[in-house]
Order: C-alpha cells, then sequence, then structure tokens
C-alpha cells in the first residue's frame, strides 16, 4: 500500500462515541509511515481514558488485515488540543 493509501484508511476510523474520525479528533497524530511499519501518537485529552485500548485496537486490527505493522505511543494533549477535541466532541456527541 502507498502512503496516502495508508493515510486514506486511517482517516476512515471513527471514534466510537464521536462522528468523527481519530485523526480529526486529534487523537492519533505524528503518523509516520517506515518501510511497511506505521508509527504513530495517540494524544488523550485526560489521564486513564476507559476506551483507550479500544481506539489504540481500532487501528492495529486495520492496519494488521493489511499486513502493515504498527508501533505506537501515548500522551495527553495540549491545552489547546483538548479544546479542539471538547469542541468536536460538542459537536458530533453520539454515545456509546
Amino acid at each position: 500500500m502507498k502512503k496516502d493509501e495508508i493515510l486514506e484508511l486511517l482517516g476512515d476510523i471513527e471514534h466510537p462515541a464521536i462522528s468523527f474520525s481519530l485523526i480529526k479528533l486529534g487523537i492519533l497524530t505524528e503518523i509516520q509511515f517506515i518501510d511497511n511499519k506505521v508509527k504513530a501518537v495517540f494524544a488523550f485529552p485526560f489521564a486513564g481514558i476507559p476506551i483507550a485500548d479500544r481506539l489504540i485496537g481500532s487501528v492495529e486490527i486495520t492496519l494488521a488485515n493489511f499486513n502493515i505493522g504498527f508501533e505506537y505511543s501515548t500522551r495527553l494533549m495540549t491545552e489547546i488540543e483538548k479544546q479542539n477535541f471538547l469542541k468536536l466532541e460538542h459537536e458530533a456527541w453520539k454515545g456509546l
């Protein structure tokens, strides 16, 4: 797969409770493509997000279906990122 195809694939992964993609929400960030592997950072608005593993797993499974490796790290969002996330969450909340 080409980088743009992988990015499009990742852009289709939606948050289970918010009608936006993880990329648009600022959760899936710093995406790099090295060899046949995606490296990314998950930025969460708060520590201890209960569905963090579910969000990470949704990306991992999607990439595994195309035999693409996956490495990630996590961090907390900056205040600006968090405010943007909360605004988008408010606009598109659909619940779990």
